[in-house]
């Protein structure tokens, strides 16, 4: 069972598995014997889908046993240059991947397209898969499957321990057509990392994209919260991409250019986090409250992205409002998060708040230490360990770090910054930039240049240390008519500099501009996309 990887994927799979092992991520804390790791040093979460591409690293023997040494869908059936086409190509798991055309549902739609899944299967083989068990309990397991008879039969082990017996596979009639099979076991489950192994026993002939933990009976509603540390949740964070701001999706949901298939796309192309750029304010009501259509929007959006093992930051987004109308401002943020924060109470630790994005103009830093304690009071009614995310005034800049005021007693808080330092080079002919909009053909990557950005850097650091806090660089980035050699250099080295002080990291931004991603061609741009993960 496997997929094919270009080089440079390749390495950079190979230097975050080598950071995990590092790190000591999660088979310290697994049986002895197991040497393993999670994909990307990351366990999939429970309650939620185990999807069958991420399965443990380690190599035949120790992750996973195939009949033979070919990945038989990457690089074989699949000979494209995409992502997709090469996941994981020179290992021995069989994946590919639904096309257009050729993969429906079992009622003859078109079945979603780019969703990889486990194929090419056999009796006798095994994968393995470390998953992380947010709460004790019973938990319903369905699939995403599709299989050509009704003879296919799986096992699933947790610890070494058989806890299902024989699973029998409904058919689908063909490879090609998919179904959800529902209540095909149920397992009990302590909270913590557990190695799930799945095996063929009988058949084979069927695909598998994922199996989907439900707890049963609500025996872990209201207990999926486990707490994070906030330095924890930073490691856990990495690399992420600011998404959706402004797509059309928040108007009308059939016109939106993000799919289902974004979120995959962004964890296979190597990021652990998204940050969901909330202008919620225009979804109010005259008594400010949210629309059930914008909350449905949204729960699609968390949803889809806790799915696919990604980190949520919720930003709320609307600092031109608030810079032009600090009194307004004041009201829809407190109403934005007493409806929010309890909407998502029991969501994952993978959900984290973000209070207000870029504070400027009339709230001014006195004014903002204010409405963050005010916040983050409204906020800990209901999420008292949830990890939120507060950055300073005058745009979350740097130099405004010294006026910011946090609750010392709350342990609770990542901090923000953004950096587009300097601005003649980041913003050069962006037209919302009075200051830069005229200027064009300025360049990057002076020693000199470089020297500033550590200077920076160096001093939030050390604000940082002496305040205990952790940090995200929230927004970084370079507009779309800098020189890309320039763009770069720039993006390469504010993240490997950032990355080299602990700091987790959301380039600005997945679309729109400031692209990492061309949706027109559907496809990353290739030189922003390996300056962000080489």
């Amino acid at each position: 069972m496997a997929m094919k990887v270009p080089p440079d994927l390749i390495t950079w799979l190979r230097l975050l598995l080598l950071g995990a092992a590092i790190a000591g991520v999660a088979q310290a804390q697994l049986q002895g014997s197991y040497r393993g790791r999670p994909f990307q040093g990351r366990p999939q979460v429970v309650p939620g889908r185990v999807e069958m591409e991420f399965y443990d690293s380690g190599g035949p023997g120790v992750a996973y046993f195939d009949a033979d040494a070919v990945n038989n869908g990457s690089g074989v059936l699949n000979r494209g240059n995409t992502v997709l086409d090469r996941f994981r190509e020179d290992e021995g798991v069989d994946l590919s991947y639904t096309k257009k055309d050729i993969d429906k549902t079992v009622d003859g739609a078109q079945e979603k397209i780019g969703e990889l899944y486990l194929g090419w299967t056999a009796p006798g083989e095994w994968v393995n898969y470390t998953i992380d068990v947010q709460a004790s309990g019973t938990y319903t397991i369905n699939a995403h499957m599709s299989s050509r008879t009704d003879a296919a039969e799986i096992s699933l082990a947790f610890d070494n321990i058989d806890q299902t017996g024989p699973i029998r596979l409904p058919t689908t009639t063909h490879w090609h057509i998919w179904r959800i099979a529902s209540n095909l076991a149920q397992v009990k489950l302590e909270r913590g990392l557990h190695v799930m192994k799945l095996s063929v026993l009988k058949e084979g002939n069927f695909n598998l994209d994922y199996l989907e933990f439900v707890p049963v009976g609500g025996t872990s509603t209201g207990a999926g919260f486990a707490p994070l540390e906030a330095t924890e949740q930073v490691k856990q964070m990495a690399r992420g991409l600011n998404i959706i701001g402004y797509d059309p999706l928040w108007q009308d949901f059939s016109k939106a250019r993000f799919q289902d298939r974004h979120f995959r796309r962004i964890r296979e192309g190597g990021f652990q986090t998204v940050r969901i750029n909330l202008h919620a304010f225009s979804h109010m009501d005259a008594d400010n409250r949210l629309s059930l259509t914008w909350f449905k929007t949204l729960d699609w959006a968390v949803d889809a992205a806790l799915a696919n093992n990604l980190t949520v930051i919720l930003d709320e987004h609307n600092y031109n409002e608030c810079g032009r109308d600090e009194v307004s401002c004041e009201t829809k943020l407190m109403a934005f998060w007493r409806q929010v924060a309890p909407h998502y109470q029991n969501a994952p630790a993978g959900v984290v708040f973000e209070i207000l994005n870029e504070p400027n103009g009339k709230l001014t830093p006195g004014l903002w230490n204010g409405y963050l304690k005010e916040a983050l009071a409204v906020i800990r009614k209901t999420n008292p360990t949830r990890n939120v995310i507060i950055g300073p005034a005058r745009w979350n800049g740097i130099r405004a770090l010294s006026e910011m005021e946090l609750p010392a007693e709350d342990p609770h808080i990542i901090v923000t910054i953004h950096y587009y330092l300097p601005m003649a080079f980041t913003h050069q002919g962006a037209s919302w930039s009075k200051e830069t909009a005229h200027l064009s053909g300025v360049t990057w990557g002076t020693e000199e240049e470089r020297r500033r950005v550590d200077a920076d850097f160096a001093g939030v650091q050390q604000w940082a240390k002496t305040a205990g806090r952790p940090i995200l660089l929230g927004e970084f980035g370079a507009y779309d008519k800098a020189d890309m050699d320039s763009r770069v250099r720039y993006i390469s080295y504010l993240a490997r500099t950032a990355e080299s002080l602990g700091w987790a990291w959301t380039y600005w931004q997945f679309d729109s501009d400031f692209l990492a991603y061309d949706m027109a061609k559907d496809d990353w741009v290739g030189p922003v996309h390996a300056a962000l993960v080489p």
